[in-house]
């Protein structure tokens, strides 16, 4: 399980990690939810020119899904930087996303 850590133990964990993920005889798991919006989440991030707020989430959490494909982390770090996108498997996809290659 992997919690709230920053960027630099994201890297450390996917070094150490990154063996045990090239083995096929390991299954890694990484799963998570994307934006959770509204007030009780203190996030009400919102573009208008993207319609209703729900298509704006579809297009915010898209963004996100499009960077993770990429495999940079560099990349999906400054989308999280840029819009603070409330995903909260956001440590556990930036430790894969730092494995070697």
């Amino acid at each position: 399980m992997v919690g709230s850590i920053s960027n630099d133990w994201e890297e450390t964990y996917g070094k150490i990690l990154a063996p045990y993920l090239a083995d096929p005889q390991n299954l890694f798991v990484i799963s998570s939810d994307f934006c959770h919006w509204g007030a009780r989440f203190r996030y009400t991030y919102y573009e208008e020119s993207h319609g209703p707020i729900y298509k704006w989430i579809e297009v915010l959490d898209k963004m996100g899904m499009d960077l993770i494909e990429t495999l940079k982390p560099e990349s999906f770090a400054e989308y999280l930087r840029k819009y603070n996108n409330t995903i909260c498997g956001r440590h556990p996809i930036g430790v894969l996303l730092q494995v070697p290659d």
